[in-house]
């Protein structure tokens, strides 16, 4: 049995060697590169060790890697004394630290051409190790990181640790007939990576498919669809802010050289319309960002002084989106596997609906802007800004967004919509130029000529001329006929055309929550813009008296409205 062990041993050996020498690890005399020894004819010496098993001695350091820092991420941890293993062996020549010509304390001379080296590097990793992928560590298994499976040429060392080892064999440089580097398997189509890595929904995901030509890692332009991952992400001389995305201004940066001015979908345009999308100084995602994160990175902010900040990942999850078209109101398509916060305000991973993608920042966020008093914002009798609240099925009223509405007889609603129907979010707030109003730009909320990122006009100042124009977001689905007459069940005419009165005067388009109000005081959205109506006998009061009736106290332009005065019912 010995026998057929030792056989075995010295057969690999043998097979080991072959497959090294002529490769760019061949540094023996006869090595076909520039970096080869004087004398030396083994190949295998510069790595391997026949006897004094331990570790190599690479200098008279007591720890040549203790100034090495490690990949660090907000959710990946690396083992303790990292790097560990096999990993530092391949870093004694891929670190930039230690000459080739140092191997074994000097006892192999090295030349270069026919002089001697010194610590020239090629394939120079460094020693800050956050650009590169993440090694000596475990993997932990989640619903989008798994451990390579059996007879997978990707696999993990003796500790189940990830090293250079797992991807990278160091015998063998063509296993991967593009690019080589000694890859244990092809990197084209997300191969390699995917011994790994699963991200939900992947095999729906436009990336996986798309034919759009794109530089992957080794700066080859190739069709994304070849690319794989690549095509965003590089394993080695990443950004050092971590997930190994190619280097970059912001995390934006990456979605904008296919999404930017041409090319796919682009929305860069967007990102500088006068409502917009888009944060300036704090553009970075982090994928530990949720409801029970550290503070600096919780989501909802719960400090009034976090800073706000939006990136396209924070919608989009790049590994899952597609184009299939939202069903209403599910989430899907383009916002396919985004967490979301529901209307409980827990966090759901992945979001069911498109609004539980949009309550990431408007539910529960401790410091959105209209908080501090903006000049184009309206101002109620309560700033009631937490959207998880004015939607929920509970609220004094509400557009129908994560519930059916209440009311069972609507007027003039412009068909296919009925009392039944539910809106979408990005129904009001999406592009300008999107399909939605008409135009060939992107879909959904990247950016407006409109305030609030409004897809089209809603005009809030008061004597504004009514007009289809002026009021185009309202009449998209309530018929303007309808609603200028006496079928309307309220004298609109009278106030939005007679009086030049903007809708937002009296109601409040998101709706009006629980904790800011009641069914009688606030149906129909009511809730009045303070800066245009005012007291009479208290504070402006609308009081629903029944089916399709109510009444008003308070001055509007000047006219008291209420009892023994300018009274009306409907």
């Amino acid at each position: 049995m010995k026998r057929i062990l030792a056989l075995t041993a010295l057969f690999l050996a043998w097979s080991a060697q072959a497959k090294v020498k002529g490769s760019k690890h061949d540094f023996s005399v006869t090595g076909p590169g520039e970096f080869r020894a004087e004398r030396e004819r083994d190949a295998c010496i510069f790595c391997h060790i026949s006897h004094h098993s331990g570790e190599i001695v690479l200098s008279n350091r007591p720890d040549p890697f203790a100034n090495h820092r490690p990949y660090e991420s907000s959710t990946i941890s690396t083992a303790p004394g990292a790097p560990t293993g096999t990993s530092r062996i391949c870093l004694s020549c891929h670190d930039g630290t230690i000459a080739v010509g140092q191997t074994r304390n000097g006892r192999i001379r090295m030349i270069k051409g026919n002089q001697p080296i010194g610590p020239e590097r090629k394939a120079n990793l460094g020693t800050d190790l956050r650009r590169s992928h993440p090694i000596s560590m475990v993997t932990a298994q989640s619903k989008k990181v798994r451990k390579p499976v059996r007879g997978d040429p990707v696999s993990l060392d003796a500790s189940g640790m990830v090293q250079c080892t797992s991807c990278h064999d160091p015998h063998d440089e063509w296993r991967d007939p593009v690019i080589g580097k000694f890859l244990v398997k092809p990197s084209s189509r997300s191969a390699l990576c995917s011994s790994c890595h699963a991200p939900a929904s992947a095999a729906a995901a436009t990336h996986l498919s798309s034919a759009v030509r794109q530089a992957d890692a080794e700066g080859r332009e190739r069709p994304m669809v070849e690319a794989g991952c690549g095509a965003c992400h590089v394993q080695h001389a990443a950004d050092v802010r971590g997930r190994l995305l190619k280097e970059v201004a912001s995390d934006d940066d990456v979605c904008l050289r296919c999404h930017g001015t041409g090319g796919q979908k682009p929305v860069a345009a967007q990102l500088t319309k006068a409502s917009a999308h888009a944060s300036s100084g704090h553009r970075t995602h982090d994928a530990s960002e949720g409801p029970r994160a550290a503070e600096t990175r919780r989501l909802p902010e719960v400090s009034v002084g976090a800073a706000r900040h939006v990136t396209c990942v924070d919608c989009h999850d790049p590994h899952a989106s597609n184009p299939s078209p939202a069903l209403a109101p599910a989430a899907g398509g383009a916002l396919a596997g985004v967490w979301g916060i529901d209307l409980n305000g827990e966090k759901i991973d992945p979001a069911r609906y498109e609004y539980e993608v949009c309550l990431k920042c408007h539910g529960d966020s401790a410091n959105k802007p209209q908080a501090s008093g903006r000049s184009d914002a309206v101002r109620r009798a309560q700033d009631d800004l937490n959207l998880r609240q004015t939607f929920a099925p509970g609220a004094a009223s509400f557009h129908p967004v994560a519930a059916v509405g209440r009311n069972a007889a609507i007027p003039g609603l412009v068909p296919p919509l009925g009392p039944t129907s539910r809106i979408l979010c990005t129904d009001c707030h999406a592009s300008d130029d999107g399909p939605g109003a008409g135009g060939t730009g992107p879909r959904g909320p990247h950016g407006s000529i409109h305030p609030f990122m409004l897809e089209r006009a809603y005009e809030t100042r008061d004597f504004t001329p009514e007009s289809r124009a002026a009021y185009a977001l309202c009449y998209k689905c309530h018929d303007r006929d309808v609603l200028l007459s006496s079928a309307s069940g309220f004298p609109h005419q009278e106030h939005v055309a007679g009086q030049s009165t903007p809708c937002s005067a009296c109601h409040d388009a998101h709706g009006v929550s629980r904790e800011a109000g009641n069914e009688r005081s606030n149906a129909h959205l009511v809730s009045f813009d303070l800066t245009i109506v005012r007291p009479n006998r208290g504070q402006p009061r609308y009081d629903a008296t029944g089916a399709r009736t109510g009444s008003c106290t308070l001055t509007c332009h000047d006219v008291k409205h209420g009892p023994g005065e300018k009274a009306f019912s409907y």
